[in-house]
């Protein structure tokens, strides 16, 4: 590995608490070595970009989507959600930890004890300041590339939800009303939901869901 480190600065051009680094002339196996510390480590063609452990806000937001969704997938059967870091391996040089994957049962074949072998068929970042860019650009076209079924990129920031579907609509950016999943079946949230201080009763989302 170079350690020649840089960091990713935030959209108002300061270094943030949340701030990220690359390292240059990366090879597999140094990623390797990086992400068997249990950091958000990702691998983009030789280099390697480590994320700062996220803020209160962002875990907040990250424990909400996560349990929302793990609890429908769980009633519905519909197969696994994993909460990174845990690996997506899109190729040999492309190794991605987003925040959520929801992997369906047809796709569950695909999981090994590490590391998702391909795409995931949901795929949910939560953007921070330092990150939103890298995961509204490179990010989600190797997203795209890499064949994730459905990518979403939720910005408390600008409190907007992006929606990435190659196969269909392919971007689509809501503030409010229904956002619908086009991979989970009848996975779909409010966008408000996201934006409330304090953010709303999982179990009371949860069931309004499975009423349907």
């Amino acid at each position: 590995m170079v350690l020649r480190a840089q960091p990713i600065i935030c959209d108002t051009g300061e270094i943030d608490d949340e701030a990220m680094l690359t390292y240059y002339g990366c090879a597999p196996a140094d990623w390797e070595e990086a992400s068997s510390e249990r950091r958000f480590v990702e691998l983009i063609d030789g280099r390697i970009l480590v994320h700062s452990p996220a803020g209160l806000g962002h875990q907040r937001l990250f424990d909400f989507c996560y349990r929302l969704l793990g609890g429908y997938v769980e009633a519905k059967n519909l197969g696994e959600v994993l909460a990174g870091p845990f690996t997506m391996e899109l190729a040999l040089e492309r190794k991605f930890e987003p925040d959520i994957i929801f992997v369906s049962n047809k796709t569950r074949a695909n999981l090994t004890d590490d590391r998702l072998l391909g795409p995931a068929d949901l795929a949910i970042e939560i953007a921070s300041p330092s990150t939103r860019a890298y995961d509204r650009t490179e990010k989600r076209e190797c997203y795209r590339v890499g064949g994730v079924r459905e990518y979403w990129m939720i910005d408390p920031i600008d409190r907007k939800v992006t929606l990435d579907r190659p196969a269909g609509v392919q971007l689509a950016e809501l503030g409010a009303g229904c956002v619908e999943s086009a991979t989970c079946p009848g996975f779909r949230i409010q966008a408000e939901w996201l934006w409330a201080d304090p953010l709303p009763s999982v179990q009371a989302c949860l069931a309004q869901l499975l009423a349907g």
